[in-house]
């Protein structure tokens, strides 16, 4: 497929054109980058995509309304790359789960054979990401059954200095967890090409119930359909850390006290209902399991206080931490889950 840039032009740069670059072998993977006023970081990200070791890759571009120098950032950059298969879109203008959920769906109708990678647009990926998750995929008995893999980021400051690096989470993944803490970082999150499929038949029913990130409805539908889930221990990202992240990473501290203050403005409780009502949209696709919790979970919010608390240990509802676990049946005994 041609690239097919933004309809704004090109601002000069150099769209002479390069000789193809040999494929690696292994799966093609389609890089899904969701961007709204990027331009001041996005240059590097873009070059780490070249500097990958794995080459088979192309790009779906979704911008969201950027008021920058963004649009023409890529559309240089597509320039650039003839040999490329880049495609930039317009988003929704419906927040970042949108802008990205919406990008994956076209990326997936464009190439459903394709795995794919998403990306922020103000990190740096190392040289092997794309190398390792395909290995990864490839090393897997059952290349049919969806799969995701994630990797730990380094987490630096705007400068990419590095600063200290992300959680390792010691319990296992699964729907029981992703009901109500998600732990796979948009960021670092590649597809395989089963899985990519999975998760663009749910985004009609994903944009509908306004979901709240793109990161974690992937988690809830990859868990609840049973999905098979590699965590990378290695750190493949430079996860830049500066005020315009739409989320970024806290220490335990920050941390406790952005917590504390989701759950008293019951933002938490309304992300868990958006959630909710798009997995009651898709949950014929799920695990008799995931079914049997997400009927229970649903039903025991209904009743909630203590009968709710009480009910997430033995549901089979956790976060990745005792702690965790005590802040979530404290929240449902006051209300707040």
């Amino acid at each position: 497929m041609p690239s097919r840039p933004f309809s704004d032009p090109a601002t000069g740069a150099d769209s002479a054109a390069r000789p193809p670059r040999r494929a690696a072998p292994g799966m093609p993977v389609c890089i899904v980058l969701a961007t709204r006023n990027g331009a001041a970081y996005l240059p590097e990200q873009l070059q780490s995509y070249v500097d990958q070791t794995h080459e088979d890759w192309a790009l779906v571009a979704s911008d969201d309304g950027s008021q920058d120098n963004t649009q023409a950032i890529l559309d240089s950059f597509a320039a650039a790359h003839p040999e490329r298969d880049i495609t930039c879109v317009s988003g929704p203008r419906q927040g970042s789960a949108a802008n990205f959920l919406s990008a994956l769906a076209i990326a997936v109708q464009a190439g459903p054979d394709r795995a794919l990678a998403f990306s922020d647009q103000d990190d740096v990926w190392l040289p092997d990401k794309l190398t390792q998750a395909v290995a990864w995929f490839g090393a897997r008995p059952d290349s049919a059954r969806p799969a995701a893999w994630v990797c730990r980021t380094v987490l630096t400051d705007t400068a990419l200095r590095p600063v200290g690096e992300s959680r390792h989470f010691a319990r296992p993944v699964g729907f029981g967890n992703a009901l109500v803490q998600n732990i796979l970082a948009g960021n670092t999150i590649v597809l395989n090409p089963a899985a990519a499929r999975a998760v663009a038949r749910t985004v009609p029913a994903a944009l509908r119930a306004d979901v709240p990130y793109h990161d974690w409805w992937v988690y809830l539908v990859l868990s609840g359909i049973g999905a098979e889930i590699g965590m990378e221990a290695r750190p493949l990202v430079l996860y830049r850390q500066h005020d315009g992240n739409h989320l970024g990473h806290h220490g335990p501290l920050v941390g406790r006290l952005k917590r504390f203050g989701t759950v008293a403005r019951r933002e938490y409780s309304g992300w868990l209902d958006a959630n909710l009502a798009a997995l009651s949209e898709v949950s014929g696709a799920f695990t008799p399991e995931a079914r049997r919790l997400l009927k229970g979970f649903r039903r025991a919010r209904q009743k909630g206080g203590p009968f709710l608390a009480a009910a997430l240990p033995r549901l089979g509802i956790y976060r990745q931490t005792a702690q965790g676990d005590r802040l979530v049946r404290m929240m449902a005994r006051t209300g707040r889950l």
